[in-house]
């Protein structure tokens, strides 16, 4: 694949999300609320197209960490198979992101309300992730508070 096709092939299937930085580095803007779950290309294609859908059907944003192997080719032609063989949407690569909430492995469920933040790690179904969230987390004590 010549770097042309790559690219174009890129801007079709992946969204960079890179929040706009300050001259010290910190991030300008913040998100209030929020609700994402944080996959990797390490986990088996089929389940990370399982629990992509799953995000897909709650319009639940998936990010990743990177490129995969620091490649742009490689993360597009990656994303072209999981998108053309499962009927995926795509994901959006965002370091920051995973580096604000302090995902350090996945998958990763994160809801942020306000201060507060609760995080689900492990291959748990995503309707039971936002259950216990709701049920035992601190955003559902929050909206009960309500």
């Amino acid at each position: 694949m010549n770097r042309l096709n790559a690219a174009l092939l890129v801007s079709a299937c992946l969204v960079s999300n890179l929040p706009a930085l300050a001259d010290d580095g910190t991030q300008v803007s913040s998100t209030e609320n929020e609700t994402a779950y944080f996959l990797s290309s390490s986990l088996p294609d089929k389940e990370l197209a399982l629990l992509m859908k799953a995000a897909e059907a709650k319009n639940i944003p998936v990010y990743f960490r990177g490129l995969i192997n620091d490649n742009m080719d490689q993360t597009a032609k990656y994303m072209l198979n999981l998108i053309t063989t499962y009927k995926v949407r795509g994901i959006q690569i965002d370091p920051v992101r995973f580096e604000r909430y302090g995902v350090k492995q996945v998958p990763a469920l994160v809801r942020k309300c306000g201060e507060r933040l609760d995080i689900v790690y492990g291959n748990v179904a995503l309707n039971q992730a936002l259950d216990m969230i709701d049920q035992r987390g601190d955003c559902g004590t929050a909206e009960k508070e309500r």
